[in-house]
């Protein structure tokens, strides 16, 4: 018996130390100076240091503020093909979150709320008192929790897919396993050995798979084969239910649009509904044949929808304050 124990104390050892080994062999984070030229739109990039992280983001164009947050495990590749456009109407900010894309990976709070917190503080650095703002999956989660605590800095909301409310049928890309306590951690990071894991998400996030391609995957996998990348998507999915905001949403007054793709298989259209019923000014729009990621899937539209829904908002608040204001004068 006694052996027993002493061989397996030393396999035990042995595996201990071969865990550390294949842990720290991989990279901390992801250079961005040693990517550069693969990344998309990176002549915008732009880094900020909020609340002693260092984010990354990317600006462009001129007039209304208009934010664009990612969704998890994400970054602001998810808006590449929108940003250029949407940059000749709008002064467009696309933000890689706390733990995500180019932005660093400390330890600490990655809740939903945090996340707030910082986009918030993103906005001062910026010198933005109000923005329009526009998430995917997670990123919608976290412009909707903006507008409930910091409604005066919130001019409107586009949603995409958002998460937010709870509905039968909702899933997610990350692994049961990755909620159990430090065992999750260990079959995270050899799942992700290859990119495997990020393609099969990558293939339930799209209707049309062929727009699955290598590129798309390695970009997506990038930050995810780093030490960091890893931790921070942990904690993002461990915390992510510290602050539900269903049952706050009807507070939220600013004009809203809501995007979704009819065959989304993470977060289903009857989401979409239940949040547009929660909201009272909002209005939902629907893709057809489109999955969970319309930016990426259908991004001409996407662009189309987000402009004409802008510009119609706008117009109806300058009418109700040019009639307030005839209102005010007309008084005795």
């Amino acid at each position: 018996m006694k052996k027993f124990l002493k061989v397996l104390l030393v396999l035990l050892v042995i595996a201990a130390i071969g865990l550390t080994v294949f842990w720290f062999a991989r990279p901390a984070d992801v250079s961005f100076d040693e990517v550069r030229a693969s990344i998309p739109n990176a002549e915008y990039s732009h880094f900020a240091d909020i609340d002693g992280t260092r984010v990354h983001y990317q600006e462009k164009g001129t007039g209304r503020p208009l934010v664009l947050l990612h969704g998890f495990t994400s970054s602001t590749y998810s808006w590449k093909d929108v940003f250029e456009p949407l940059s000749q109407s709008f002064h467009v900010i696309a933000v890689d979150l706390k733990g995500f894309g180019f932005s660093g990976k400390p330890d600490g709070d990655y809740s939903r709320r945090a996340q707030t917190i910082l986009v918030g503080h993103l906005l001062d650095y910026l010198k933005i008192e109000k923005a329009w703002l526009c998430g995917n999956s997670m990123g919608g989660e976290i412009a909707l929790d903006v507008a409930l605590v910091n409604p005066q800095r919130v001019a409107g909301l586009i949603l995409i897919d958002s998460a937010g409310v709870e509905v039968p049928g909702s899933g997610s890309l990350a692994p049961g396993y990755l909620l159990i306590p430090v065992v999750g951690r260990v079959l995270t990071a050899l799942a992700l050995t290859s990119d495997r894991l990020v393609r099969q998400g990558l293939e339930k996030s799209f209707y049309d798979r062929t727009k699955v391609t290598n590129e798309r995957v390695a970009n997506y996998y990038r930050p995810l084969q780093t030490r960091g990348g890893q931790l921070a998507a942990v904690r993002a999915r461990t915390q992510a239910d510290q602050f539900p905001i269903e049952g706050d949403l009807s507070r939220i007054k600013v004009p809203t649009l809501i995007i979704w793709g009819a065959e989304d298989q993470l977060i289903p259209l009857e989401a979409g509904r239940k949040m547009s019923s929660l909201i009272k000014d909002s209005r939902l729009v629907i893709f057809q044949s489109c999955g969970h990621l319309p930016q990426e899937e259908m991004p001409t539209r996407v662009v189309e929808e987000i402009t004409k829904f802008i510009a119609g908002s706008t117009q109806a608040i300058d009418i109700r304050f040019i009639r307030s204001k005839i209102s005010e004068l007309g008084e005795p």
